[in-house]
């Protein structure tokens, strides 16, 4: 009888193994996926609060000039002030090297896009039929940020592409980072 039950256990040998191990691989797909969707609410996370910091920062400094929101400011007593996008960059605290393609845009928005039934965000523009690229420095039709007066409202968007660290053993495609963030202007 011990005979018996010693020889249908040597049947099974090995199989414990490969049970663990095809357990094991769908537990670490699991688990790397919920670090890697984490990590990437993290970087949304930070992008918002970094994009809030640098509207309002922008929205008390519209007395700077135009240039203030790529070049660093000092006045006359010999205060230097950093510029709107370096300020928004340094409030990443380094979540910005996670965002493939990371660019940083502030601008006036338009007010008729923000009554519209459906609210749209956009740049001002200089003719009301076309709207310029916030992130096109270059854009002849682009308002200066600083333009905007008392009722108006100042953004900062932050864009960019997430990519997982493995992306294929997780299958987490690259996801969009697109952030914007808007304050009214104080005066």
């Amino acid at each position: 009888m011990l005979l018996c039950q010693i020889q249908r256990g040597r049947g099974r040998r090995g199989s414990a193994i490969v049970e663990a191990a095809l357990t094991l691989t769908v537990f670490s797909l699991l688990l790397f996926g919920i670090f890697e969707y984490c990590r990437y609410l993290f970087v949304l996370h930070v992008t918002n609060l970094a994009a809030r910091e640098g509207v309002r920062y922008a929205a008390v400094n519209t007395d700077k000039p135009t240039n203030f929101d790529t070049v660093d400011y000092t006045d006359a007593a010999g205060r230097t002030y950093t510029n709107i996008l370096a300020y928004t960059k340094n409030r990443l605290a380094g979540t910005d090297n996670q965002i493939v393609g990371y660019q940083a845009a502030v601008y006036a928005v338009d007010s008729v896009g923000l009554t519209l039934a459906t609210p749209v965000i956009r740049p001002k523009s200089k003719s009301a039929s076309t709207y310029p690229d916030p992130f096109n420095a270059s854009d002849t039709n682009k308002v200066s940020w600083n333009a905007a007066g008392f009722p108006d409202r100042l953004a900062v968007q932050i864009r960019g592409t997430f990519r997982p660290f493995l992306p294929n053993v997780t299958l987490m495609p690259n996801l969009p980072v697109n952030v914007i963030s808007l304050t009214g202007v104080e005066g």
